[in-house]
């Protein structure tokens, strides 16, 4: 009896998007695609498109009860686009005539997949390690009188005939659903298809073998993923045992029988915001209340839970010509007191914003100046207007939560939260827009200003996230210079407020080895909560979700472990303050004059003084304006672009006492573009400069390995080193040349600036570091210069700035917590390679009565004082991938 594909009923019924559902623009893709999903099928016997060595069947026998008629609905999921199986039941009109269903006890017609499947049927995939990752054919039996419980039978064939028979399996389910994976390559991959029960089984024995059975999950910190789409309710609550005993305590997207059965609280979202220019805080107020019930719906009585707002949030929609937000963006400019003048019109309402590349050439070519002020307020107010928007979304749920809940305890209200995209920042935006179309997202998308996210507490909760640092999916393009960069964004957050941003890391699926060193990086640098996106199921998922890469058992188990262990310290711990500060002009993401290559080479400098365990505050033109700099002794700056305000504070404090090191051209333009000399002065240099900037894919993962050197460098008392990026011609004025390029002109100038000190570097130290590492793009193997973190970290050794901990190993990055329970001590060993004995030496701020590894158990120290009195703990320890100390 043929197949019939005209029915629309889908089974199961696939997820609504949820808190914990990632609206990457993939799913984004895949939820309009599948609005377009036509019910596809065809004759079940007949001709087939596969040979008999090939071919893919499937029936179904209902065992029990026999007393009953019945028919299949099918449909199932893919990972590919568009993500689903059609939809069909089998017989064929048997939803419709009952006369067609099959009798209990009997089989059904042989279906045939490939025809069935179309152009949808593939074999593994491998977007998570390839377990699972089949498509998986759902199969709901529609049983007539219902039964609580089924005996079924499926059969997979290569041929519609009992002796061709690859693959069967018998189950007893409770309710009517069940799903099963198929291959078009049966014979060959039959040992590895798995029914439901099956996989859901091997994950629970997974998750017992990673934990030892036994559940570790911290109180207050959270540990969050999300299921997908329903199974039927028995598996869903073994899947849920997995996350619990794997030590989650927040999981999205949860059936009823698990929110009513299991220990996990469930988190809140919406995708209803406003976060464009246009957007008045009223609006925003009357859109968040259309939403109470759901708002007031979100909550743990145990523990706070976030409410997300979006996800991967940028600067969008456009200004462009709508009516509000130009007049938003005239009233903002007239309360900056903007002359009209600067902007070339005789009124600001005559301003019209600039918001692409191509629009600021074109107006340059008609009033330069002018043009390129516009560029900047227009980004700078898109900006703003971005924050204050997030912040009214955040006041306003706050006042609805609260209405909803009088007498709640404030210690668990929910958290406002949203995801920063990192998509377009690493792929060439950074905080700005990029001057060239966007390789992640295409066009120019402009970044929010994560700064002033954090420093204004617009969410209660920031999330940043490895989504183009995938180990698989996107791989190994895309997971740039190491996963050292979920603490690079970490610490974005924790410098932007000055460590008051509660932050989450969102980390995509990960073997052991990459989950717990980029969770370990993120928790060294500030961020204190994680999201693993996310658990799926993977048969009944669509991307790529890890329930399946036995390796994120284990790395989960012990992140959890450690976290439940060291919580008491880290959730209410500081991190300890730093004299070393990194400066971060968003004028330069924005302006990008040398392209991708400043932005690369600020990581690369944050990267070796990390390597050797220095905390590194991310200072902002805002923040220096504001004083900050007085907090710090060394200022580390590559960007060419700084506004001029800024630039004058930063030679005042040089004046007085500071070291500024800079490097790719620093400082030799302000915040339009145009050239500035206030800082030559400090750095001993004539303001008139020349930059060879170097072409390359300074994006991608390894593609520094082929780029030759544009020059060589040597000094008497600098090592040699490669200039890569850019060259920069300078001229001394004032400074000493301490090394030249190969032609003998200066290098490195080095200049006493009144009290204080600066060295000028007319390179790209921080790209020669990640370049000479020579990474691997698909291995974790790329092994750092000693010489060169010598010479970039030689400011901060000059002016005596303490690292956190001093650890006989560089590359092992570092954390510290404090609180009134004790010290934390956050260890991640990026060396990739067992160290046999790491030395510590560690300052005490309180009596240490005892030290700790979370991983080894009781460690041997020894205590001892300084002149003044400063006690320092010292030990050893063995250091696998990571570890927290701690010391109590």
């Amino acid at each position: 009896m043929p197949f019939d594909p005209s029915v629309s009923r889908q089974l199961p019924a696939y997820p609504a998007q949820t808190a914990s559902c990632r609206m990457s623009r993939v799913c984004k893709f895949m939820r309009a695609q599948f609005a377009l999903i036509a019910a596809v099928g065809v004759m079940c016997s007949g001709s087939s498109l596969a040979t008999a060595a090939d071919g893919l069947f499937v029936r179904f026998q209902l065992l029990q009860p026999t007393a009953a008629t019945y028919y299949v609905k099918l449909g199932g999921y893919i990972h590919k686009t568009p993500w689903y199986l059609p939809r069909g039941v089998l017989p064929t009109g048997s939803d419709k005539d009952a006369s067609l269903r099959t009798q209990g006890g009997q089989y059904t017609p042989w279906l045939d997949v490939r025809e069935f499947a179309g152009d949808r049927l593939h074999g593994r995939m491998n977007r998570a390690g390839g377990v699972a990752e089949f498509p998986n054919m759902t199969a709901d039996f529609v049983v007539d009188p219902p039964s609580e419980k089924l005996t079924l039978v499926i059969e997979l064939a290569t041929q519609p005939q009992v002796n061709a028979v690859q693959k069967r399996w018998r189950e007893t389910i409770q309710g009517t659903l069940t799903s099963f994976l198929v291959s078009p390559s049966l014979a060959r991959d039959k040992q590895e298809l798995e029914s439901a029960a099956e996989m859901t089984n091997r994950r629970l024995q997974w998750a017992r073998e990673a934990t030892g059975g036994k559940r570790h999950s911290p109180q207050s910190l959270l540990v969050q993923t999300s299921l997908w789409a329903a199974q039927r309710p028995e598996l869903n609550l073994r899947e849920a045992q997995v996350l619990e005993l794997l030590g989650f305590n927040v999981v999205g997207n949860q059936p009823a029988e698990v929110r009513e059965r299991a220990s996990l609280a469930q988190p809140g979202h919406t995708h209803s915001v406003a976060f464009g220019p246009a957007a008045t805080r009223q609006a925003i107020v009357e859109l968040m209340q259309k939403q109470t019930d759901r708002i007031a719906a979100t909550g743990d009585p145990k523990r706070r839970v976030p409410f997300n707002f979006a996800d991967e949030v940028c600067c969008r929609p456009a200004i462009g010509d709508n009516a509000v937000a130009l007049g938003h963006f005239h009233a903002w400019l007239a309360q900056q007191r903007i002359k009209p003048t600067d902007l070339g019109v005789a009124r600001l309402t005559d301003v019209e914003p600039i918001e692409t590349p191509e629009a600021l050439r074109q107006q340059e070519r008609k009033n330069g100046p002018a043009a390129r002020r516009i560029f900047y307020y227009t980004s700078h107010f898109r900006q703003q207007a971005a924050t204050e928007r997030v912040a009214w979304h955040t006041d306003a749920f706050h006042q609805i939560w609260r209405t909803a809940h009088p007498t709640a305890d404030n210690a668990t209200a929910p958290w406002t939260s949203t995801l920063v995209a990192d998509h377009p920042y690493f792929a060439g935006s950074g905080l700005g827009m990029g001057m060239e179309p966007n390789p992640a997202w295409s066009g120019h998308p402009l970044a929010m200003d994560w700064f002033e996210l954090a420093r204004s507490g617009a969410v209660d909760l920031a999330g940043i996230e490895d989504w183009m640092g995938l180990q698989y999916m996107y791989g190994p393009n895309w997971t740039w210079e190491g996963f050292q960069l979920m603490g690079f964004q970490a610490a974005i957050f924790r410098s932007g407020s000055q460590g008051r941003q509660p932050t989450i890391a969102w980390i995509t699926p990960s073997d052991e080895t990459n989950l717990r060193l980029k969770s370990s990086s993120a928790l060294c640098q500030g961020a204190k909560h994680f999201f693993y996106w996310t658990y799926g199921p993977t048969a009944t998922s669509t991307e790529n979700y890890w329930s399946d890469l036995r390796g994120a058992y284990h790395g989960v188990a012990a992140m959890t472990r450690q976290l439940a262990a060291a919580e008491k310290i880290i959730a209410p711990g500081r991190m300890r303050p730093t004299k070393v500060a990194l400066l971060y002009s968003i004028s330069s993401d924005l302006w990008q004059p040398f392209g991708y290559v400043s932005m690369l080479e600020r990581r690369g400098l944050y990267l070796s003084l990390v390597h050797d365990q220095y905390l590194v505050d991310m200072l902002t033109e805002e923040d220096v304006e504001a004083g900050r700099l007085a907090d710090y002794d060394v200022l580390y700056t590559a960007d060419p672009c700084i506004k001029r305000r800024a630039a004058q504070k930063i030679a005042a404090w040089v004046k007085a006492g500071g070291h500024l090191q800079g490097t790719t051209a620093a400082g030799s333009r302000d915040e339009f573009n145009e050239p500035c000399d206030l800082l030559a002065v400090a750095f001993g240099v004539a303001p008139e400069l020349k930059v060879e900037t170097q072409p390359g894919r300074y994006h991608i993962r390894g593609a520094l390995n082929n780029l030759p050197y544009l020059d060589q460098i040597t000094g008497e008392e600098t090592p040699a080193w490669g200039a890569i990026g850019a060259r920069v011609a300078v001229t001394p004025a004032g400074g000493s040349v301490v090394a030249t390029f190969n032609d003998g002109s200066a290098a490195i100038v080095d200049n006493t600036f009144v009290k204080g000190s600066a060295r000028y570097l007319a390179a790209c130290p921080g790209i020669a570091y990640l370049k000479e590492a020579k990474f691997v793009p698909d291995m974790l193997a790329e092994k750092w210069p000693n010489d060169l973190r010598g010479l970039i970290n030689a400011a901060a050794e000059k002016k005596h700035a303490a690292p956190v901990v001093e650890l006989s190993h560089p590359v092992v990055e570092a954390g510290v917590y404090d609180s009134d329970a004790g010290t934390a001590l956050v260890l991640a060993n990026f060396q990739y390679d067992p160290i046999a004995r790491l030395h510590v030496r560690l300052t005490a701020r309180q009596p240490v009565k005892s030290v700790r590894s979370v991983e080894q158990g009781a460690v041997p120290f020894a205590i001892s004082r300084d002149a003044a009195g400063v006690a320092t703990v010292e030990f050893d320890l063995a250091l696998g991938l990571n570890d927290i100390v701690l010391l109590e």
